[in-house]
């Protein structure tokens, strides 16, 4: 019953923030400055006013990589009757996210143009992993994260 009230409060809680934000005119310009407070449906509409490609499809990456991160954090408390380490692989994930969002930040304000086009390769990685772990491919998954970066 409590979960019920917790996912219903969370719905409407994200709707009033979503209706209250606006996204700032200048995101596609700086993709790094206010996108992590931003919710997916919110990068989405960022990135349809992109005219950049590859900018457009960091905000579509970071939107859907999120989605996909609730689902499988979502799946895991579902599935909290069984002994699992799923949110290791959860936080594992955010955690690398995190860090090449950080750097290609870093390296995108010393002026590096490819700075976007890498961290989209990285979220494409994550995003690979993360749909393999949800459709319970964990062989996959971990082949995935072992396998060397293209460049």
């Amino acid at each position: 019953m409590n979960y019920r009230i917790l996912l219903i409060l969370g719905v409407l809680g994200g709707l009033f923030s979503l209706n209250g934000s606006a996204a700032n005119p200048n995101d596609c310009d700086n993709p790094f400055t206010h996108s992590a407070e931003y919710p997916p449906a919110q990068l989405r509409q960022v990135a349809a006013k992109c005219d950049e490609t590859a900018i457009a499809n960091l905000f579509y990456n970071r939107a859907y990589h999120a989605e996909l991160l609730d689902k499988f954090h979502i799946l895991t408390r579902l599935q909290a009757h069984q002994p699992t380490d799923d949110l290791t692989h959860y936080h594992t994930q955010r955690i690398f996210i995190a860090l090449a969002e950080a750097f290609a930040g870093r390296a995108w304000e010393r002026g590096e143009a490819q700075a976007i086009t890498l961290l989209n390769r990285q979220y494409d990685r994550s995003i690979e992993i993360a749909e393999y772990q949800l459709k319970g491919y964990d062989v996959l998954a971990a082949r995935t994260r072992r396998a060397p970066v293209a460049r």
